[in-house]
């Protein structure tokens, strides 16, 4: 192959070279897409489970968390009440009656309780009656009776009592915790109200959120204790279900968390409210973290298999540049090959035309030597060089014809004529079908529709073709050529009345390198079956042995772009 033709093929490569992409294209998305997945997949199921089942997790720690917190705040609410009773009853039963109403003894008592319990706003000492037998506090109450007082009827009937929140006879908001000793002729009662501003701040510090709200409301739902929002003591409380429970009850509303344990002691309802999403805040914390790490891993997976695959891609379509070039090589090559085979028939066609061109220059030169006066030479000398001229004119269409055959073409999609196509191929032949005593049928449709493809490369199918079937023949046989109008296309048939093809190698005669020949290269039909398939054809054969080989070749009407 001279610098030329290499660089023309070259040339027709690089222009053709494009094409690549729109194939590794969809090879290319498919192998992306199965990346990512295979990379997601995994990532997305182990993330969220994980996600979940972490979530899921410090949910129920949180909750717990606070289930305990209302606990713990139920039990320092009992503590405490537990504890002013009891500090009211060692007082009433060590120090006796007598004593507490003796001049004086109360203020003292009571002093020396508010240094050590500052709760206590009064204290006073009451018989069956309901009057008071002493008083120490700021409210002017030794006159008042209490009999017909809801808490002295509760007293009553039991030992120690805690009332609700009340406004009594000093018209202010207050509980009182009463203890009741028995005497010889009845009983008496040691009274001490609670100081509420105490009671709300003692009951609000329970909780360690800061976010969070403590109340105590009763059986009726109303308040006993001050709480930082919605409401205010002594009010009603929003929530109507109070039916008495076991446990910690968890309700949910309009974004808050109400946690609520019964007192034991008192008819009280525990109650600790939180922001949800405050309190989950943590969790929201750990989501985004995730979230982010997740995006961030998304990120990196998403460059590495672009990268990646944008690399192995960039190589692999570097080879197939370089397969594609050595393939144009090769199959030119075998055109090459192929078209040698016309050398002998070609080269004795210049011969016979140059021995005529000399015969007629001998004959012109005898005649210069006789008198061109006359006519009849000056005749033979204008013949002579028309055949001349006509012996040229042949040797180049010969030679154009040759060239045809062997020179490099361009990939280039257009209209084909097949009838047409197949004449021209025959005409290149003539000779080996002459010399060779060949005789070619043709058996065409016509007019046959025509088809777009590359006529160059339906050139060197058919070329290959009709040379296997004269090699096939040798002497003295016969080649039909038949074509068919199809529903997708044009179908041609080229048969040989040659030996035919062992069934045992039907199969293998288009694999590279198989060849029944002993001078073959077995690349012939290879090369044929794979520009077939570049051009969206079929090739297929008929044969058994002493039967001859046909081959049918099948062509799509369109083509819109070379394939592969």
């Amino acid at each position: 192959m001279d610098t030329a033709d290499r660089s023309a093929m070259t040339s027709g490569f690089r222009r053709t070279q494009e094409k690549d992409f729109p194939y590794f294209r969809r090879l290319w998305n498919s192998v992306v897409v199965a990346l990512l997945a295979a990379s997601f997949i995994p990532l997305l199921l182990i993330g969220g489970g994980m996600y979940y089942y972490t979530v899921t997790v410090l949910e129920e720690k949180t909750m717990d968390s606070l289930r305990m917190e209302v606990i713990e705040h139920r039990e320092a609410i009992e503590a405490f009440l537990a504890e002013r009773t009891m500090d009211l009853k060692l007082l009433s039963s060590n120090l006796g009656v007598d004593y507490l109403t003796s001049p004086g003894a109360l203020e003292k008592v009571f002093q020396s309780l508010q240094r050590e319990l500052p709760c206590f706003t009064d204290l006073g000492i009451i018989d069956d009656q309901g009057r008071h037998l002493a008083y120490v506090g700021p409210y002017d109450l030794l006159s008042k009776n209490y009999k017909d007082s809801p808490w002295f009827k509760a007293i009553e009937a039991r030992d120690v009592y805690t009332s609700d929140v009340f406004l009594g006879f000093r018209k202010e908001p207050h509980f009182i915790i009463a203890v009741k000793q028995l005497k010889e002729n009845g009983f008496w009662i040691m009274r001490a109200t609670v100081d509420t501003v105490y009671f709300d701040k003692m009951v609000a510090d329970v909780l360690s959120h800061r976010s969070g709200d403590a109340f105590v409301v009763n059986k009726e739902g109303v308040f006993q204790t001050s709480p930082r929002a919605s409401g205010r003591l002594m009010e009603k409380w929003a929530f109507r279900d109070l039916e008495p429970f076991e446990g910690v009850r968890v309700k949910e509303e309009k974004g808050e968390i109400f946690l609520m344990a019964w007192l034991e002691r008192v008819p009280w309802l525990c109650v600790a409210k939180f922001n949800r999403r405050e309190t989950y805040r943590p969790l929201r914390n750990i989501r985004n973290l995730g979230l982010a790490i997740l995006g961030v891993s998304i990120i990196v997976i998403v460059f590495t298999v672009f990268l990646t695959t944008n690399y192995l891609f960039m190589r692999l379509e570097t080879k197939r540049r370089n397969i594609r070039f050595l393939d144009q090589q090769l199959r030119h090559s075998s055109k090459m090959a192929s078209s040698m085979k016309l050398a002998s028939g070609f080269v004795q066609e210049i011969g016979d035309t140059l021995s005529n061109i000399d015969l007629v220059l001998n004959w012109m030169e005898e005649l210069s030597h006789r008198d061109l006066a006359k006519e009849s030479n000056r005749q033979e000398i204008r013949e002579s060089l028309s055949q001349i001229k006509s012996e040229v004119a042949r040797t180049r269409t010969a030679t154009d014809k040759f060239f045809k055959a062997t020179r490099p073409s361009m990939p280039i999609i257009g209209d084909v004529n097949v009838n047409n196509l197949l004449d021209d191929i025959l005409e290149l032949l003539d000779r080996e079908l002459h010399f060779n005593r060949i005789a070619v049928k043709r058996d065409y449709r016509e007019p046959l529709q025509l088809i777009r493809s590359d006529p160059s490369q339906l050139r060197q199918v058919f070329q290959n073709l009709i040379f296997n079937a004269i090699t096939a023949i040798r002497k003295d046989g016969e080649i039909t050529l038949e074509t068919r109008t199809g529903e997708e296309g044009v179908t041609v048939q080229v048969k040989d009345t040659g030996p035919g093809i062992p069934q045992e190698m039907v199969d293998k005669i288009f694999d590279p390198l198989y060849t029944t020949k002993p001078d073959g290269t077995g690349l012939g039909l290879s090369i044929t079956a794979g520009i077939l398939q570049k051009l969206g054809g079929r090739i297929s054969v008929k044969s058994g042995p002493g039967k001859g080989a046909t081959f049918i070749v099948e062509l799509p009407s369109h083509l819109s772009h070379l394939k592969g």
